[in-house]
């Protein structure tokens, strides 16, 4: 009996933590622009366990702009995600030249891209994106969808 009366409480404690845990929300990122023409990925040569990898890759530049005028004042978490891709995975590496941080995100995950106190209605920054998936899996025509989500923080 004690041991369920444990068991409870523990629950009771998880459930607690897991109610405060922050809101998300979508980021309007509309404004943002690819520059250059579209992303054209080429075979790379790699060799894995002696045999030949089916890999492409591409790079792009992307002028993001992200309106967070709703939660200017705020502490938040900002992630750059990559919905799953039924054709297959697709890894997209990034550096950057201002407020957000570099970094990976694999199809189906989301990454850390900003942290911190929304000072301002927008956030902009150019990444310089790498794309790599397999050739075998990808259409010709796939349309990466990357999109941007933020975790506030509970006040």
């Amino acid at each position: 009996m004690k041991s369920l009366r444990l068991l409870l409480a523990g629950l009771a404690l998880l459930c607690a933590a897991t109610g405060s845990r922050a809101e998300s929300h979508r980021v309007d990122d509309s404004s943002s622009q690819v520059l250059g023409s579209t992303l054209k990925l080429r075979p790379v040569a790699r060799l894995a366990h002696g045999n030949r990898m089916n890999v492409v890759s591409g790079d792009i530049n992307v002028a993001v702009r992200l309106d967070v005028s709703a939660w200017k004042g705020r502490q938040g978490r900002i992630y750059m995600t990559l919905p799953k891709q039924s054709d297959g995975s697709l890894t997209a590496t990034w550096a950057t030249r201002g407020q957000l941080m570099p970094g990976v995100v694999r199809t189906g995950g989301r990454t850390l891209v900003y942290a911190g106190l929304i000072r301002q209605g927008r956030l902009e920054d150019t990444l310089q994106l790498n794309v790599q998936g397999d050739e075998r899996r990808l259409p010709r025509d796939a349309q990466l969808a990357f999109a941007f989500e933020i975790d506030l923080d509970t006040p």
